[in-house]
């Protein structure tokens, strides 16, 4: 009778490496796009938010711009003066003060304050309304 070599015999089950590595690899692939997968859907409904949010803030800004140039049109402005009871007229011509363009053509001088009172200086007294 021939005696079976125990050594070659254990117990329990053998689950062969090449193929346990393979599927520790998948398993862990696998893992790593549900990640991947729940933050790009975690950024996109971020996004979708801070769109709306864009959206709303110029759907507001739109709206004050509209506002502002409303209240500064002419006829709006001439409507305010006359809800308060103010008269405004053009000033006369000897009240206006023309500029030539010569006067600003000069170059800047070492001393500039003296160059400013030239060219800020008026004879005529005017008086305010």
């Amino acid at each position: 009778m021939t005696h079976r070599n125990r050594k070659k015999n254990k117990p329990g089950f053998i689950f062969p490496l090449p193929v346990a590595s393979v599927l520790m690899v998948a398993m862990v692939l696998s893992l790593l796009y549900v990640w991947f997968e729940m933050n790009g859907q975690a950024l996109g409904s971020r996004i979708k938010v801070l769109e709306q949010q864009q959206a709303e803030i110029q759907k507001r800004y739109q709206h004050e711009l509209w506002k502002w140039h409303k209240l500064k049109s002419p006829s709006n402005i001439e409507a305010v003066l006359c809800r308060n009871d103010i008269a405004m007229i053009w000033p006369d011509e000897e009240r206006i003060v023309r500029f030539q363009k010569e006067e600003f053509s000069t170059t800047l001088s070492e001393n500039f304050d003296d160059q400013v009172t030239q060219l800020a200086y008026h004879s005529r007294s005017a008086p305010h309304d």
